[in-house]
């Protein structure tokens, strides 16, 4: 009947099996992971639209140092007479056409200013694009790293059932030999079916860790680590002032704030600008007459400049927020470099944590390993109780679990 019974539970859980574990995925590389993330991710999409933007905002600012053009043309036609633009002769048609030019020779050099401005808009901008691609880099090997924990987790707990099912095979070898009773026989059976909901429930984590890696990589199908990659750990190879030096020297978040504050004092040299004169020149070209083609024609140039002398302090409020502005980006700034500093010392103090518990785990699941055999060895020889055996099955699979932990928290 026990048989009968666990072989109906291992059928129905076979086919739960089946129905959760869905598609396995293809299987790639952290590195093909990688490149499909810089191709398909929405972020860097998002931020390489940000930098093409910045990028015509610098072509706009080049733009104030060319002259303005501009072609307009007018034919009039009505039912009854007027003097023609001559003034020689009365007409119901006429027919112009001008074209004209604007150049600012000065302006304060506030266009210097805001050129330099718009190169400083770009430059944060693909500061913020790598700092996107290194956060992207970042969740991609997060979910890497996290579909292969749950691929070894599912290995333990396949482990696992396969140890119940010698156990309970060995738990009725026992009752039939005198030495182990029927509630023994039942424990392995609950302990089979344990192992099995757990396995179910493994292998369900994996699924949705490869789904998780899609999301992050920027693709629809389920994608798998590739077999051969495991969790390894091993020394980092910098020291903590190499990282330091590494981090305030080309973390992106720490240059786009840099380049920020560079742009705000471009714009504060482009509020001063507003103080200074002046001055443009002007000329066009124009044919008028009312027959066509027109035989008129006049030409015009023209020099103008201008000093603002008050216009209700709006130039003083904008010098003044521009200050304000830059004040906040050089706080963000020294902020910003404050914070990498101590995330960098946090960072590798973790790490070095992380790689002492790991030495340790890996003892933890060797003694825990030689304890289940020996349990088994004294449950053979009828020393220790079932749960006993129970117990040493526990403590291996914590063990081993905590293992994994331990090395995908290091990655």
């Amino acid at each position: 009947v026990l048989a009968a019974a666990g072989a109906a539970g291992a059928q129905e859980v076979d086919a739960a099996r089946e129905r959760v574990a869905g598609p396995a995925g293809r299987e790639v590389t952290l590195e093909e992971a990688l490149a499909l993330a810089r191709r398909n991710a929405p972020l860097l999409e998002q931020r390489a639209s940000q930098l093409d933007a910045s990028r015509y905002g610098e072509l706009t600012a080049w733009g104030q140092f060319l002259p303005d053009l501009n072609l307009s043309y007018q034919y009039n036609n009505s039912s009854s007479g007027r003097l023609d633009p001559t003034g020689q002769t009365i007409t119901r048609t006429s027919y112009s056409a001008q074209v004209g030019a604007r150049l600012d020779l000065f302006q304060g050099f506030r266009r210097l200013s805001d050129l330099r401005g718009a190169r400083r808009g770009v430059a944060a901008s693909h500061a913020r694009l790598r700092e996107s691609q290194f956060l992207t880099s970042e969740a991609v090997k997060v979910a890497y790293y996290n579909a292969v924990a749950n691929r070894e987790l599912v290995r333990v707990e396949a482990d696992r059932v396969k140890r119940q099912e010698d156990q309970l095979e060995f738990a009725r070898q026992q009752m039939e030999l005198g030495r182990a009773t029927r509630s023994d026989v039942l424990r392995s059976q609950v302990d089979l079916n344990n192992a099995k909901v757990a396995l179910l429930n493994a292998e369900n984590a994996a699924r949705t860790a490869r789904f998780a890696l899609a999301e992050e990589v920027g693709v629809r199908e389920p994608l798998a680590p590739a077999a051969q990659t495991q969790l390894v750990a091993g020394p980092l190879g910098l020291t903590r002032e190499e990282l330091t030096a590494m981090a305030l020297r080309g973390a992106p978040s720490l240059v786009a704030l840099q380049a920020q504050a560079q742009a705000d004092e471009a714009a504060v040299a482009s509020a001063k600008a507003a103080y200074l004169p002046s001055m443009s020149f002007n000329g066009g070209w124009a044919w008028s007459n009312a027959e066509f083609p027109p035989r008129n024609r006049s030409w015009s140039v023209s020099l103008a400049g201008a000093l603002p002398l008050f216009d209700g302090f709006n130039r003083e409020a904008q010098l003044f927020r521009a200050r304000a502005t830059l004040d906040q980006s050089r706080s963000a700034e020294r902020a910003e470099e404050l914070r990498l500093r101590t995330q960098v010392d946090d960072a590798l103090g973790t790490i070095e944590a992380a790689l002492a518990s790991i030495e340790l785990a890996e003892q933890s699941v060797e003694l825990a390993d030689e304890d289940l055999r020996v349990s088994q060895e004294r449950y053979r020889l009828g020393l220790a109780t079932i749960l006993d055996l129970q117990t040493a099955q526990i403590a291996l699979l914590e063990a081993e679990v905590d293992l994994i932990r331990r090395r995908f928290d290091y990655q």
